[in-house]
């Protein structure tokens, strides 16, 4: 769980800008100086983790699966009162969630040896990953000339 943390903050750093361009003037709050609410339902993530930070790894989410929230949560339209992304509603979110997990664990391996996997690794902008095709089989041997 802890390299998964590690890999998420990662993430995190790695979509700072992205979270940095779009944060909201007035030191992150929003208008009317509320801070952002805190983030409900959070499993695998940090519970801690300030919203900005969440809302950066959705985003590499998004663009990964070449999705949108609605995938995974129930969501409708921005600002809309019946969005609910803390609802465990969809089977898509259980999915993600066992997906962080499993790019994330521990593997008893020394680091060098071990390659960085993510979202994109299989998904490539697809929700439902494609897989190539298998290689063609060898041809058979040829038979041993007669004597």
């Amino acid at each position: 769980m802890c390299r998964f943390v590690v890999s998420a903050l990662g993430i995190v750093v790695m979509t700072a800008s992205l979270a940095a361009g779009q944060a909201p003037a007035a030191g992150g709050q929003r208008a009317g100086g509320a801070p952002p609410a805190p983030m409900k339902n959070l499993q695998v993530l940090p519970k801690d983790m300030p919203q900005p930070e969440v809302v950066a790894i959705m985003r590499v989410f998004n663009a990964a699966l070449g999705v949108q929230c609605g995938h995974c949560h129930v969501w409708t339209k921005p600002g809309d009162p019946s969005n609910d992304m803390a609802a465990d509603t969809k089977i898509q979110k259980t999915v993600a969630r066992v997906m962080m997990q499993m790019t994330g664990e521990s593997i008893k391996k020394p680091a060098d040896q071990i390659a960085k996997v993510g979202c994109a690794t299989c998904h490539r902008g697809e929700a439902i990953p494609v897989t190539p095709p298998p290689p063609p089989a060898p041809a058979p041997a040829a038979a041993p000339p007669a004597k």
